[in-house]
């Protein structure tokens, strides 16, 4: 992976136009900090309760929530060496900060990156999948079983999205992002500060096709395209940062930790 993508650290203090305790979450140079104390990012679950407070919930041994938060944290590097390793000591190495739900207008569509296709099941569309469809006679309705069993597997405690969505602003390198801010808006604060470039989509499927860096593109991730990893030259990690957006709504930030030594 291309150290090119790193988004670590800001540009000299004086250009900073948000303090760091201006904010709760604050993208610094070489740091990542939530209310002074820096990110435990690489470190295991029991960090990250000392920092946010008991999770309301997890499933599987990779993603813990906090609903009241609005955060997640995830383990994206289980490995067969881990297997046996209890849960509460493997590493977690990527935070979400979710500005949005399966509430919002884009969750109820079904269009968030981790709910795909999810629906809410009303009581009026509960009622309609229950009777039998007079437009389409050959259709059998659902059983109460059956549509049981889809309530389960669409109920929002199985969905990595918070209850609560993030409300506050995220200082990320000095420039603002927060719920409702489209990729315009976070490029244009970006604009302000020398140094600091827009950010643009990642082509992330990895054939560097020409829409990589476009700032037009409605759904996908979005990083600045600029190598910090020099200005924290004795650090055996990077951090890097994604905005994702879904049909143009910010749906969250994310943190990641890459180890360097993991790298090689």
């Amino acid at each position: 992976m291309s150290s090119s993508f790193f988004v670590q650290c800001q540009p000299k203090k004086d250009a900073l136009i948000m303090k760091t305790e201006d904010t709760e979450f604050a993208i610094t140079p070489c740091q990542i900090t939530y209310k002074g104390k820096e990110l435990p990012l690489g470190k295991p679950l029991d960090a990250w309760v000392e920092l946010f407070g008991p999770y309301s919930r997890n499933f599987n041994e990779h993603t813990y929530i906090w609903d009241s938060l609005g955060v997640a944290i995830f383990n994206s590097c289980i490995t067969a060496y881990e297997t046996n390793v209890d849960k509460e000591k493997r590493k977690c190495d990527q935070l979400y900060i979710f500005f949005v739900n399966l509430d919002s207008k884009v969750g109820q569509a079904g269009k968030l990156q981790f709910a795909w296709g999810y629906y809410p099941i009303t009581k009026e569309k509960e009622k309609r999948m229950l009777s039998p469809d007079l437009e389409y006679p050959d259709v059998k309705p659902f059983t109460q079983e059956e549509l049981t069993q889809l309530k389960e597997k669409h109920d929002p405690k199985n969905y990595i999205y918070p209850f609560t969505p993030y409300t506050q602003t995220v200082n990320l390198q000095g420039a603002p992002v927060k719920s409702g801010m489209s990729l315009k808006a976070v490029n244009k604060e970006r604009s302000k500060i020398k140094g600091l470039e827009k950010m643009g989509y990642w082509d992330n499927d990895g054939d560097w096709s020409w829409d990589s860096g476009s700032t037009t593109i409605k759904t996908g991730e979005f990083r600045e395209q600029k190598d910090h990893s020099s200005i924290c030259p004795n650090q055996d990690y990077w951090y890097y940062i994604t905005l994702r957006y879904s049909e143009g709504e910010l749906e969250y930030l994310k943190v990641e930790y890459l180890s360097k030594e993991n790298e090689k």
